[in-house]
């Protein structure tokens, strides 16, 4: 079984989105290296006890895997990089090797994705084409619904643990129900009970 080596933030990164790091621990200054000679991925999940420079950080077990989309020499000397999310992953196990990086032995999570976005939640496609806008953004044209839900989770200024929740259910329609009973907590949007059919 393939391993992946591990960056445990105190941040979610979705497929299909960006995020900017610093790297500065020798053991990632490592490990960034070797993936930009390979041109291969590392996971990125999220600490749920512990800190970042840590070694013995507690880690949920669902991440998205991240290549290497930039990177550039720093003002502070720190190395910056900015990451591309790429698919979820279950953790199956891990070990510690020499230089405190953690190694992971992994399964990729199948996208369990609609092809087009249900009516009941064309709103959400709206509602991320306002916020692309705002932001000088363009909008993603032909985004499947999966996709488009990772973007809006991306950009709506949403709880980390509820980001971290949004990754693990494994249908989209569940999660964009999710989401649907968040935006209206938020004040986003009235409640409007969405058209949900139950496959008997």
């Amino acid at each position: 079984m393939a391993e992946l080596p591990l960056f445990p933030l105190k941040t979610v990164l979705l497929p299909g989105n960006t995020l900017s790091l610093k790297i500065f621990e020798p053991r990632y200054l490592d490990m960034i290296a070797q993936c930009m000679r390979e041109d291969s991925s590392f996971g990125i999940v999220l600490i749920f006890k512990g800190e970042e420079t840590l070694s013995d950080t507690d880690i949920h077990s669902i991440g998205t895997t991240a290549r290497i989309s930039d990177w550039q020499d720093r003002a502070d000397g720190l190395l910056g990089i900015t990451v591309l999310g790429l698919e979820r992953f279950e953790i199956i196990s891990t070990h510690i090797l020499e230089n405190g990086l953690t190694m992971a032995k992994f399964n990729v999570l199948d996208e369990i994705d609609k092809t087009e976005i249900p009516e009941q939640f064309n709103y959400m496609q709206e509602l991320l084409d306002h916020i692309s806008a705002q932001e000088g953004k363009t909008p993603g044209e032909n985004q499947s619904f999966a996709e488009m839900m990772y973007q809006l989770i991306y950009l709506l200024p949403l709880d980390t643990n509820l980001k971290q929740r949004m990754l693990e259910i494994p249908l989209c329609s569940d999660r964009a129900l999710i989401l649907h009973a968040e935006l209206i907590r938020l004040g986003v949007i009235q409640y409007i009970k969405p058209d949900v059919v139950f496959e008997k």
